[in-house]
């Protein structure tokens, strides 16, 4: 297992967001964590991208102690739900931007900041749009270029908190298609919040149910539709989780462990 979560607890006042929280997931695995709002979805995500601290607990990731890197070591790239892209810059200036910061020693070369740029936009099918503002571009591609950015920075990790949740519809849909087509270009352990057990179901590897601040279940989406282990997965999953069936798993799901 590359990625280990031990434990991990998180309060805000009195208001514990995880209870501790522990599971185990492979290197290159895509983790949907899915639940309603305030079961500690983000909180954990956020601990992962070192935007926040655990009170109590320890991850491991690639053997390393995760926890103990400053987040700008993690190499995490964020996607969020509202794309927070500059709109003063263009395309290309905001999926450069996590290149150009970096300090001097660490920070490419002017050509190959512009070389990564056109490669990204080409992996995010957006060829030909460097020039253009966010303003000119249709939430779908806005999200696409936030996604670029993320990648820009060559993530050991992805994290990207309900990324379509600003789309309509069928925008999400295809998107979350071309999502997954993505991730399995890449093979970047990705980590994706959502409370859209659909989404959760269509698009991951591993699905961990969240409430209260604890996980209530993980596994593949098919042990997690068809043999929910507890009341309230089963309620959680309602009439959206879709009618019980073999869902033959795609390569590399074959090495996940189902509880």
């Amino acid at each position: 297992m590359s990625l280990i979560v031990e434990s991990i607890a998180k309060r805000f006042g009195r208001f514990p967001a995880l209870k501790g929280v522990s599971f185990a997931a492979p290197k290159g695995c895509f983790l949907a964590l899915l639940g309603p709002s305030g079961s500690g979805k983000t909180t954990l995500l956020r601990i992962l991208g070192g935007l926040e601290f655990a009170e109590l607990g320890h991850v491991t990731f690639d053997g390393e102690d995760w926890l103990a890197k400053p987040a700008r070591e993690r190499r995490a790239g964020f996607v969020f739900q509202h794309y927070a892209l500059f709109r003063h810059m263009t395309v290309a200036r905001n999926v450069a931007f996590g290149l150009e910061v970096r300090g001097r020693k660490t920070r490419p070369p002017r050509a190959e900041i512009a070389r990564r740029v056109e490669e990204l936009l080409a992996l995010v099918q957006l060829e030909g749009f460097g020039k253009r503002y966010p303003s000119q571009l249709s939430g779908g591609q806005r999200q696409r270029v936030a996604l670029a950015r993320a990648l820009a920075i060559e993530p050991r990790m992805l994290l990207l908190d309900e990324p379509f949740g600003a789309l309509d519809a069928r925008v999400r849909k295809d998107l979350r298609l071309w999502l997954r087509e993505l991730h399995n270009r890449t093979g970047i352990t990705t980590i994706f919040v959502t409370h859209d057990q659909e989404e959760a179901l269509e698009l991951a590897d591993l699905v961990a149910v969240m409430n209260e601040g604890r996980i209530e279940q993980i596994g593949t989406p098919g042990h997690i539709r068809n043999a929910p282990a507890t009341p309230f997965v089963a309620e959680f999953l309602g009439q959206s989780a879709p009618a019980p069936a073999v869902i033959p798993l795609r390569p590399n799901r074959t090495n996940l462990h189902v509880p």
